[in-house]
């Protein structure tokens, strides 16, 4: 049953609206910003909601183990915010975080795989996988110490992620790589959003539904153009990339994409209809790339300009949704957003003074 009455939004909505009020008032960003070094820019998280952050540095002196801090508030966040709630809109936050926990398992399989695949050593990087229960029950330990991948599979227990993986052998992981894999397990998440939205009210389900479609459209477009464009992928690969929701990828535009060869495609053909912002841009890399410009920088370059478009898209929505009805899930989403962003900025600036960046070269960068 979805609840849709007001009072369900009533403490939430004032109590996040504080929180993201002493956000928007904080001089953390800045202080962290201003920064000669990393010792200094930790000073900055000593007195606030960050200094068990700040501890962390002070014990190891390792900016890891503070990122490994920053996931773990992160998640007890989320879990705070879906003890306000109650009924499906609580099981919708859930099914929110566990976007982290399909970035934790990626993490761990790639450690997997570099341990049993490459027959690397990875005892110093499995220090920095988040092993405690995020939203499934995952024996993560387990997991990473596998001998095969029938015992990953059998680490994941009843989690939605473990069909996903059945899907794949240890020889499809050995010839492939992991990519595909990763790419089904962001395509799982994504399902269990779409699933679990349309049990929320009619007004949260709209908004959700909104967002997270615009989401999977760039995503979408970010794939076609990074391995269908660049890469060349054939069209049976490429297809099995995609994210089968939203308008584009529906759209005749992708249609014709899909149907030209691998060295005739012409990203233009996606973005003119529903991103013209962005066909600007990318001609001028794909001039660049037919000048003989190096197709890796290009590459890097293009998407970028996607992933800094899709950045832009969802603070424009989410300051729309701040300024609309204060009484639905929206705010929840907003939240999440600018928490996220803020972490994000918080590693990205620490990592930059650890390696001694320039503060006028990290506001580029973050820019």
């Amino acid at each position: 049953m979805a609840y849709s009455s007001t009072s369900q939004y009533e403490f939430i909505n004032a109590k996040l609206r504080a929180r993201i009020g002493l956000m928007r008032e904080s001089h953390l960003i800045d202080d962290l910003m201003k920064a000669n070094s990393v010792v200094e820019a930790v000073h900055s998280l000593r007195d606030g909601s960050y200094k068990d952050v700040a501890k962390a540095y002070d014990e190891t002196g390792d900016l890891q183990q503070m990122e490994l801090v920053l996931l773990k508030k992160e998640i007890e966040m989320y879990h705070g915010i879906a003890k306000l709630l109650r009924g499906s809109t609580s099981d919708f936050v859930r099914t929110l975080l566990g976007k982290i926990e399909v970035e934790n398992l990626k993490n761990a399989i790639r450690l997997w795989f570099s341990s049993v695949i490459r027959l690397h050593s990875i005892r110093y990087r499995s220090e920095y996988l988040f092993k405690e229960k995020i939203v499934s029950d995952i024996n993560w330990t387990g997991l990473i110490n596998a001998v095969s991948w029938d015992g990953v599979v059998s680490s994941l227990g009843k989690s939605p992620y473990a069909a996903v993986l059945r899907n794949f052998s240890q020889e499809d992981i050995q010839q492939q790589g992991v990519f595909y894999l990763e790419s089904a397990l962001d395509c799982e998440w994504y399902r269990q959003i779409l699933e679990k939205s349309e049990q929320l009210s009619p007004v949260d389900r709209k908004i959700v539904q909104e967002v997270f479609k615009v989401e999977i459209d760039l995503n979408n477009i970010l794939m076609l153009i990074r391995f269908g464009w660049y890469h060349k992928l054939d069209k049976e690969h490429l297809q099995s990339l995609l994210f089968p929701w939203g308008r584009i990828y529906r759209s005749n535009n992708v249609k014709t994409f899909l149907a030209m060869s691998p060295g005739d495609r012409d990203p233009v053909v996606l973005l003119q209809q529903y991103y013209p912002d962005l066909v600007e841009s990318i001609q001028k890399v794909s001039t660049e790339s037919k000048e003989g410009a190096h197709s890796d920088e290009l590459l890097a370059k293009a998407t970028l300009k996607i992933e800094h478009y899709l950045q832009q898209k969802r603070s424009k929505e989410y300051h729309y949704i701040l300024a609309g009805d204060p009484f639905t899930i929206g705010i929840a989403l907003a939240y999440f957003f600018l928490y996220t962003s803020e972490d994000s900025m918080i590693k990205a600036i620490l990592n930059g003074k650890y390696y001694g960046y320039s503060e006028e070269y990290i506001r580029g960068v973050l820019a």
